[in-house]
């Protein structure tokens, strides 16, 4: 009998690896990177929430989301407030169908994933726009593609530490 995701027990998260993979998330954000280089890189961060809040929605919900894109503002020197507001839409997007999330194997989580992304860069190109400046193109839709083609990665990463390693 073959089932898609595994049947394994996994130990309980910590809230300090929760933390740990933030900080790395916003470190990977303020790295300095050659010129061109971003335009393909997801947001680690967005991606994170996204993660944490399907598996971990008792933890990561709204108000993290939007305490944690308020951080993400701060460190990037971005709009105060676009990532705050993307984040929070999008955790509650994906907090309504948490128990659904779940039970997807990975290929329908990173479509679902994909949608979120891109809802985060249209609501954060909106809010710029809103506040005076120009459409930047469409290449700024790219990375949500990119983040959508590495979640599996990241779910695996993530799990590591958590499983029970049996001999």
């Amino acid at each position: 009998m073959s089932y898609e995701r595994p049947q394994e027990l996994l130990k309980p998260v910590r809230r300090r690896f929760i933390t740990l993979t933030f900080a790395i998330a916003l470190l990977l954000e303020l790295m300095p990177l050659p010129v061109g280089s971003t335009r393909w890189l997801p947001d680690f961060v967005g991606m994170l929430i996204l993660y944490w809040a399907i598996n971990q929605p008792r933890r990561i919900g709204i108000g993290m989301a939007f305490l944690i894109g308020l951080l993400t503002d701060v460190a990037t020197a971005g709009l105060f407030g676009q990532h705050a507001l993307a984040y929070s839409i999008t955790a509650y997007l994906v907090l309504l169908r948490q128990r659904q999330l779940v039970m997807f194997n990975l290929g329908q989580q990173a479509l679902v994933i994909l949608a979120m992304l891109l809802a985060n860069q249209l609501i954060m190109v909106l809010a710029r726009m809103a506040g005076g400046a120009a459409f930047i193109g469409w290449s700024y839709f790219l990375p949500p593609l990119i983040g959508a083609l590495l979640w599996p990665l990241l779910n695996k990463l993530l799990l590591l530490p958590y499983r029970h390693h049996s001999v």
